[in-house]
């Protein structure tokens, strides 16, 4: 492609907007927006969970705890209040979701005690919200004591890897495909797309510590 002559024969507004475009780019480079992640499709393995969570500072702990115990996006979570958590049937309704239609969030017995828990300790109704902080500082957070930690990929780390180890998880207890989805608020061809198999999660220390936390979330 002869750039040169496609420079000179465009018009001044195409070289406007191409300059602009070029502009925001760089723009947004240089905040890293655009980084390239080495490994899209890390998760926590059950130990690294462990040493993560119990090294963030308790102020902040529950937080990931949700995202991780219930694979909710962040903005879903965000929005859970305190009345849209059934504790009797073990589901938390969605009501705005990704996609804008109302789903169930399925929960195991340890995530309702959690939830419960934290419900009492913050003396929650039911008209509160869990107050999350901004997504950013979470993130923010989660790479720096990954880093502290050495996690390997700290830097690939965001809370979208929370959901991802959520889902891994289920899969890893061979949980049904088709609850797993729904659960999720994606589609098959979705998971499948972006999200991997954990069959070589076969430690039988790590998948009792899914089991602890997760194994009934579907009954």
């Amino acid at each position: 492609m002869d750039v040169e002559n496609i420079l000179s024969t465009a018009s001044e507004e195409d070289l406007v907007k191409l300059r602009q475009a070029l502009k925001t780019k760089s723009k947004y480079q240089k905040k890293g927006v655009y980084r390239e992640k080495e490994n899209k499709v890390r998760f926590f393995n059950p130990d690294e969970r462990e040493k993560f969570i119990y090294a963030v500072n308790p102020e902040w702990r529950n937080y990931y705890w949700m995202l991780m115990l219930t694979g909710l996006r962040y903005k879903e979570a965000k929005h859970v209040k305190i009345g849209d958590i059934d504790f009797a049937n073990k589901q938390i309704i969605i009501l705005k979701p990704k996609g804008g239609v109302q789903r169930y969030c399925h929960l195991s017995s340890y995530s309702t005690k959690f939830l419960r828990q934290w419900k009492a300790s913050d003396n929650l109704k039911e008209q509160d919200t869990l107050s999350f902080p901004t997504i950013q500082h979470l993130i923010q957070l989660m790479k720096r004591v990954c880093k502290d930690q050495s996690i390997k990929d700290y830097s690939d780390f965001s809370v979208h890897n929370l959901r991802k180890t959520h889902e891994n998880y289920l899969i890893a207890l061979n949980k049904d495909e088709v609850k797993i989805t729904r659960h999720m608020g994606h589609t098959l061809k979705t998971a499948q797309q972006h999200y991997i198999s954990s069959a070589f999660i076969k430690d039988k220390n790590q998948l009792d510590k899914i089991r602890g936390w997760l194994s009934d979330i579907f009954e």
